[in-house]
C-alpha cells in the first residue's frame, strides 16, 4: 500500500512540475481551461494543469517586419518597386489571440494591400518628394483595421523606391536642367548687381579726377605684369578724357529728354533759321540797291 502511495505521489509531483511555466516581463500569458479563456497570467512563475489547461504566450514588445519588395504602378502609369517595413506591437492580447488566427501574417498582408492602393493613387513626383506623407497615409489605413485585432501600428517606412532605368535617366536630365536654370538666374542677378556697382564706381571716379588718375596708373601696373606689349599715351591729359565723358553724358541726357521738349526745340531752331535767312536776303537786296545807285551816279 505504501508503495502505491509513493508511486502516486511521485506521479503527482511530476505532473505538477510539468505545469510550471515562467512568464517573462515582456510577455502576456492567457490561461485557457477546457478551451475557455479564464484569465491573464502575471509575469513570473505560474502553475497550470496540463491536459486541462493551456497557456498562450504573446510577445508584447515592438516588432519590425519587412514587407517584401513588390511591383506597384503609380497614378501616372510608372512602374516602381517599393520596399517597406512595418513596426507594430500587441496592445490587447485577448483580441490578438481570439480575433485573428495569425496576427503577424494578417498584419503583413494588410500592410501590403494598403501600400499598393495608396501608391497606386499617388503620382511619381509626389511619391519621391513626399515619402513620409505617403507612409503616414498607409499607417493610418492599416491602423484602422489592426485596432480590431488588438494591434497598434507604430510606424510604416518606405525603405526604397526603385525606378526603371529609362525613368532614372529622365529624372537625371530634369535635375540637370533645373541646375542649369538656377545657374542662369544666379548669373543674371550677379550681372545686374555688378552693373550697378560699375555705374556707382563710374560716378565716383567722374567726380574725383585724382581717383581716376590713380585708377589709370593701377591699370598700367597690371598690364606691365604680363608678356603682352601695350602702348599707352601717358601724355594725354586726364581732363580731355573727363571732358569727353561729360560731353557723352550730356549728349545722352539730351537724347533722353521727353519728345515734346525736343519738338519745341526743333520749332525754335527752325524759326531762328528762317529769320536768319530773311536777314541775309534783306542784306543782299540792300547791296544790290547800293550797287545800282553807284552805277547810276557814275553814268
Amino acid at each position: 500500500m505504501s508503495l502505491i502511495l509513493a508511486v502516486l505521489g511521485l506521479f503527482t509531483a511530476l505532473y505538477l512540475l510539468s505545469g510550471l511555466r515562467q512568464i517573462n516581463q515582456w510577455e502576456a500569458a492567457l490561461r485557457f481551461t477546457l478551451g475557455k479563456l479564464t484569465g491573464r497570467v502575471s509575469p513570473g512563475v505560474t502553475l497550470f494543469l496540463p491536459g486541462i489547461q493551456e497557456l498562450r504566450r504573446i510577445d508584447t514588445r515592438m516588432k519590425n517586419r519587412d514587407l517584401l519588395q513588390q511591383m506597384v504602378i503609380t497614378r501616372d502609369n510608372v512602374t516602381t518597386m517599393v520596399d517597406a517595413v512595418v513596426y507594430y506591437r500587441v496592445v490587447d492580447p485577448e483580441k490578438a489571440t481570439l480575433a485573428v488566427e495569425n496576427y503577424e501574417n494578417a498584419m503583413k498582408d494588410r500592410a501590403k494591400v494598403v501600400l499598393r492602393d495608396v501608391v497606386g493613387e499617388t503620382r511619381l513626383d509626389e511619391l519621391l518628394a513626399h515619402r513620409e506623407e505617403v507612409a503616414a497615409k498607409v499607417r493610418a489605413q492599416v491602423e484602422a483595421v489592426a485596432a480590431a485585432w488588438g494591434l497598434h501600428v507604430e510606424m510604416i517606412g518606405l525603405q526604397d523606391i526603385a525606378l526603371p532605368p529609362q525613368m532614372q535617366e529622365v529624372l537625371a536630365k530634369g535635375a540637370i536642367a533645373e541646375r542649369d536654370r538656377r545657374y542662369v538666374v544666379i548669373k543674371s542677378e550677379a550681372d545686374v548687381e555688378s552693373a550697378k556697382n560699375f555705374a556707382e564706381a563710374a560716378g565716383i571716379l567722374a567726380r574725383s579726377p585724382g581717383a581716376m588718375e590713380l585708377r589709370r596708373f593701377e591699370a598700367l601696373a597690371n598690364l606691365s605684369q604680363g608678356n603682352t606689349k601695350v602702348i599707352f599715351d601717358l601724355a594725354k591729359p586726364y581732363d580731355d578724357v573727363r571732358h569727353a565723358a561729360v560731353a557723352m553724358a550730356e549728349a545722352a541726357a539730351t537724347e533722353a529728354k521727353p519728345a515734346r521738349v525736343q519738338q519745341g526745340q526743333r520749332a525754335v531752331d527752325a524759326e531762328a533759321q528762317r529769320e536768319a535767312e530773311a536777314a541775309l536776303e534783306e542784306a543782299a537786296l540792300e547791296e544790290q540797291r547800293t550797287a545800282r545807285r553807284g552805277r547810276m551816279g557814275g553814268a
